[in-house]
């Protein structure tokens, strides 16, 4: 069984935010290739025909309009920020049709919402899930500092003490060099290092030539970026031949704490300094890295070459390195393309052509052909961790050669042997259109309304995944404890172990009421321009569908009746609940709340093809109302048996077996499900203050944000995984002469064996 989440999390270490998660099933329910019909003609045993459908507004709602390919053409690659008023004005505008010029919401982003829904209550795979190892920088993080550490310092624990009570100093792993590149190839040429006191560095700044004097630093805390009148420029300066022991007083943070544990590195010191060359001075590269409380070291890479032979990098660290979700919206400050010369970096925060750089070499690699693991700009930079978040979904759940009911109904793509390589979807989403009849004489004043309104500020921020309290699966065992959490350098599931850990699940968005605020501090990286529709409006669209089975039909069906007046007919929900769906931009903020009302049309393509007229009129092909209301009945039945009798019985209710499940909706995940599609909002969909996140407080459940009954079953002894990560520990402090560790292997870099593709 995989881990599951704590099932109550007390108030102190209980974390709020906008977003939940539905569990991942403990297996998929799949169904047989073979089975699945061919495309070029109708199956008479197969559901053919439409499902018309009415979109109503229950929140503010939000899809960007698209550009033309003109604007595209010269628009296209740049950020919105950067766009010129009048654009972004355009931009902001709600989607429209650009063929009729008349409003609409594209059938692409209702076809994405439904398949999510549809994957959840099949128990289809998981796929959508990077595969791009996350960073993390933890010195001072109980969960992660020992890991952190152990990276960066050779022997950790392993240290030269002072006698008095003063921070220990160890050897570093990392080594210093400039970055080349020759063709489309990276290099590291190393170079050696040192530190230099920022006493040392005022004052010489004084007598920097044509340069008046100016801070080291530029703007203000937390922010501060270095000054270019100093990053990287030629200094000449007095060093230590070898590094050296160099021993400081604990310090203690502005709370009366102790800072991050004082952790300090042996380095090669700078007695003296000039901007102007001198025989007895080595030349050298000054290199300011990021500012911080306490912080009195910068560095100084010298023009020494430690090798003939310059490190290879691989184009990938590169390409990771400058990823949007790595680059710090610092460094893209602190690293402008324009500095220290003009168009020397593609882009802000990008590496460039003689970038002064840290890095760490593989142990593991040959001594004559050493690779490098990874690299930054400060000394102990943000480092990936050994395991991506694709790889805390079981390869059970993402396998390539199985084929789940959202496939069968929705088509794939990079399929596996036995299956086909791809299958193509069988239903068809038209655009929504605004709903105009005699019925809804004020539609189009409503929606005037909304369109006359001047473009609203709001801030969109990406997922944070890092923030692994949230996104992985806390166990019991951890007590949702800052020291005991889980994190992506735990042990990963395989075939026969179910791991420490796995990500939480599908993330959907609460419903709430919207507000529509932005911090005065706010990035405008951060902030766009949007022109939502006021709730109460209404579209209308279809989706047509072609050859489904009863469980694949039933399955579309079930999602639909949620948010629609069938659903206490259908018994799919809960009693005195209603849902809604979520679609479009701002869903973090409240936006974005739809209900979808449904009816159903089958075809007869018997009947079709076989008269073509009925009297004055053409022969109508639709079955008989009374006849589709009872299929619509069967075919969510069918569904519902199908996936009851093929989940595991690891995602049944605890105590309870297969006779005893009439309806999907008894099924804990799918209460999950539920207790996040109910319209009326919970008290705990708040986004933290960032302060909060340092003591990094656990994501409750939705079922225990509800307070709806727990029914999981959970992972006994037995069923957890006996084989977990390694972690290293600090030796004891001991007076006892030095010894070799017999074995140098450090298993907290180790990368986790990739388990064989299973069997089914």
């Amino acid at each position: 069984m995989s881990p599951k989440h704590i099932k109550k999390i007390n108030d102190e270490r209980r974390a709020v935010a906008p977003y939940n998660f539905v569990e991942l099933p403990d297996q998929v329910v799949t169904v047989e290739p073979n089975s699945l019909p061919s495309g070029d003609r109708y199956h008479p045993n197969r559901h053919t025909g439409r499902i018309k459908c009415t979109l109503t507004t229950e929140s503010l709602i939000y899809t960007r309009c698209g550009w033309s390919p003109k604007d595209f053409a010269k628009y296209g690659e740049m950020a919105f920020k950067d766009l010129p008023d009048e654009i972004q004005k355009l931009r902001a505008n709600f989607f429209i049709n650009p063929a009729t010029h008349q409003l609409m919401i594209p059938g692409s982003s209702i076809r994405g919402m439904l398949r999510t829904l549809v994957e959840i209550v099949s128990f289809s795979k998981i796929e959508r899930v990077t595969d791009k190892k996350l960073f993390y920088r933890s010195l001072g993080d109980p969960a992660l500092k020992e890991i952190y550490q152990a990276n960066f310092v050779d022997n950790l624990g392993d240290a030269q003490h002072s006698p008095n009570p003063k921070a220990p100093c160890y050897h570093s792993k990392v080594r210093a060099g400039f970055l080349r590149k020759r063709g489309n190839s990276y290099f590291v040429e190393e170079c050696g290092y040192g530190r230099i006191d920022r006493n040392v560095i005022n004052t010489v700044i004084v007598n920097k030539p044509n340069i008046p004097s100016k801070p080291l630093y530029q703007g203000s805390s937390p922010a501060k970026t270095p000054s270019w009148n100093y990053q990287h420029e030629t200094i000449y300066v007095d060093i230590d031949p070898s590094e050296q022991d160099h021993f400081f007083i604990r310090q203690t943070n502005n709370n009366g704490k102790q800072r991050h544990p004082d952790l300090y590195l042996r380095f090669r010191k700078v007695h003296s300094a000039s901007f102007t060359p001198a025989l007895t001075l080595k030349q050298g590269t000054l290199v300011i890295t990021g500012d911080m409380q306490h912080k009195h070291l910068e560095f100084v890479f010298l023009d020494e070459k430690l090798n003939e032979d310059p490190y290879p990098v691989d184009e990938n660290i590169i390409r990771r390195f400058q990823d949007d979700d790595q680059l710090t919206k610092w460094q893209e400050k602190a690293y402008p393309k324009d500095k220290p010369s003009h168009a020397c970096r593609q882009k802000d925060g990008y590496l460039r052509d003689g970038e002064p750089v840290f890095f760490l070499l593989d142990e593991n690699s040959q001594e004559d052909n050493k690779n490098i693991r990874f690299l930054g700009r400060a000394q102990m930079f943000r480092f990936p961790y050994p395991s991506s978040p694709l790889e805390f979904v079981a390869e059970k759940l993402r396998d390539k050669s199985e084929t789940d009911i959202a496939e069968a109904v929705f088509g794939y793509i990079d399929g596996k042997k036995p299956r086909k390589e791809a299958y193509a979807s069988r239903v068809f989403i038209t655009d929504a259109t605004l709903k105009l009849d005699q019925e809804k004489p004020d539609q189009k004043e409503k929606v005037q309304v909304s369109l006359n309104k001047e473009p609203q500020q709001i801030l969109l921020s990406s997922p944070k995944p890092t923030t692994f309290q949230h996104y992985l699966v806390q166990p019991k065992k951890t007590n949702a404890l800052k020291e005991n959490l889980k994190h992506y350098a735990s042990q990963t599931p395989t075939d026969t172990e179910p791991g420490e850990t796995v990500i939480r699940g599908h993330k959907l968005y609460w419903h709430k009421p919207c507000q529509i605020e932005v911090p005065s501090d706010a990035s405008d990286n951060q902030t766009s321009l949007v022109k939502p529709i006021d709730p109460e409006i209404e579209f209308t669209f279809n989706i047509h569908f072609e050859n489904l089975s009863d469980v694949e039909l039933g399955t579309l069906l079930w999602v639909l009746s949620l948010s629609s007046d069938k659903l206490q007919q259908l018994e799919t929900g809960k009693p005195d609940e209603q849902y809604c769906f979520s679609l479009g931009m701002g869903k973090p903020l409240g936006m974005g709340a739809v209900k979808i009302d449904y009816k159903l049309h089958l075809s007869d393509r018997t009947a079709r093809y076989s008269q073509l007229f009925n009297g004055d009129g053409w022969s109508q092909d639709e079955k008989e109302q009374d006849e589709v209301t009872q299929a619509e009945i069967n075919c969510i039945s069918e569904f519902e048996n199908y996936v009851l009798d093929r989940i595991s019985e690891n995602d049944y209710p605890d105590n309870q077996n297969r006779q005893q499940l009439e309806h999907l909706n008894q099924i804990p995940r799918i209460e999950m499900l539920l207790a996040m599609l109910q319209c009326d909002p919970p008290k705990e969909a708040a986004y933290m203050e960032l302060e909060k996140f340092k003591d990094r407080k656990v994501l409750p459940t939705p079922l225990d944000i509800r307070k709806i009954e727990d029914k999981r079953r959970f992972p006994t002894n037995s069923t957890t995984s006996s084989k977990t990560a390694s972690k290293p520990k600090p030796q004891k402090k001991s007076d006892r002469p030095k010894q070799e560790p017999e074995n140098k292997v450090n298993l907290a870099t180790q990368r986790v064996p990739r388990p064989p593709k299973p069997k089914f």
